[in-house]
């Protein structure tokens, strides 16, 4: 197929204050690569795909829990380095092909989410040598999504920063638009813009609601993060309305309250038409066990009329789909990944250090 790219917490965690976040990030800065590998291996799903997969095997077979697996490395800097990200994609495809036969079926599949910068020499410009680039990039991720098409595996095509929000949106609606039905987008709730963008949505596609890592200027992104996730909230319910099926990706349970409260119970939202998604080791297993379970709605506190609580039964005795994103990579991509993370949320060392420690919250 053909397409061309359209031009244009042992004890309770302390919430963190600006003061103390901003104290740990610079602090972050300074650690050295095995002690930020070591706080953040919780969050690694292993080395190589081999060691990834069986992760996902064994918090499915434990739990129920399905995966997103998320090959490590951003920003490539040669051809080469694009055509390997191409060929790992391919392989790492037919691996999953072949773990999710006979265990996995449906929306329960593993899934692999891709970065746009993996596949392009070079950043977006308006240069020419820049729009060759992306053009290429765009014919490498149309391969990868193709060839995962033919093996019925989903595809999430990841936000970064805000340089390349243009091409991974453009990409993906020029896919879906050619009829590739395996692809997600993924949309940032701290983007001012994202209020628009999820005018071009539709019943044929599919999103991961997160509000992003990338810190992102005052001019064109929302500073204050409990505003971002009201917004994970308002922007989930756009989405349905418009058809779409909603991945909302947040570990703070008084946002994933309100997205049951305030739009699953009032929409009748059916569980077929959504998913919670969480990092692969931030302790929520307790919240993810009673929301694959169905006991979350069972015990879901508030008082609604006959129809909402008819809906909570439904949602009880059919659970939800729980997905853990669940990176892989060595160390020299590990590490700037892992420090990213650290930096935009602090708290992350501590829930790594309960992890280290087996402490199940």
């Amino acid at each position: 197929m053909t397409v061309q790219l359209p031009v244009k917490e042992h004890s309770q965690l302390r919430p963190m204050t600006a003061s103390r976040v901003a104290s740990a990030s610079s602090i972050i800065d300074f650690l050295p690569l095995k002690l930020v590998l070591l706080l953040a291996a919780p969050y690694l799903a292993g080395k190589d795909s081999s060691q990834a997969l069986a992760t996902a095997g064994r918090i499915f077979q434990r739990n129920r829990f399905s995966g997103t697996l998320d090959i490590l490395g951003e920003d490539a800097q040669s051809v080469a380095d694009c055509q390997a990200y191409v060929a790992t994609y391919l392989r790492v495809i037919d691996e999953v092909n072949a773990f999710c036969t006979g265990m996995q079926t449906g929306r329960q599949k593993l899934t692999i989410s891709i970065k746009p910068s993996m596949f392009s020499a070079g950043p977006p410009g308006n240069d020419m040598e820049s729009k060759r680039q992306l053009q290429d990039a765009f014919e490498r991720i149309t391969h990868v999504v193709d060839y995962a098409l033919k093996r019925d595996i989903e595809i999430t095509l990841d936000a970064e920063d805000h340089r390349w929000t243009d091409f991974q949106l453009n990409t993906y609606f020029a896919l879906v638009q050619a009829g590739y039905s395996n692809l997600g987008a993924v949309l940032q709730t701290r983007l001012f813009r994202t209020r628009d963008d999820i005018e071009k949505f539709d019943e044929r596609m599919r999103v991961r609601l997160v509000i992003g890592i990338y810190k992102e200027p005052a001019a064109i992104a929302y500073q204050d993060k409990a505003k971002m996730k009201n917004l994970l909230v308002e922007y989930a319910g756009r989405l349905l309305a418009r058809g779409a099926y909603v991945e909302l990706a947040t570990h703070d349970n008084h946002y994933l309250e309100k997205f049951v409260s305030d739009v699953v119970l009032p929409m009748k939202v059916p569980a077929s038409r959504f998913e919670f998604q969480f990092l692969l080791g931030v302790p929520r297993a307790k919240l993810e066990k009673a929301l694959v379970t169905g006991g979350y709605f069972r015990s879901f506190p508030g008082v609604f009329d006959r129809a909402c609580e008819d809906h909570l039964t439904a949602l009880s005795e059919s659970g939800a789909i729980v997905r853990l994103y669940l990176p892989f990579g060595q160390d020299a991509v590990a590490g700037p990944y892992c420090k990213r993370r650290l930096k935009n949320n602090p708290n992350m060392i501590g829930y790594g250090i309960k992890n280290l420690l087996r402490i199940e919250s």
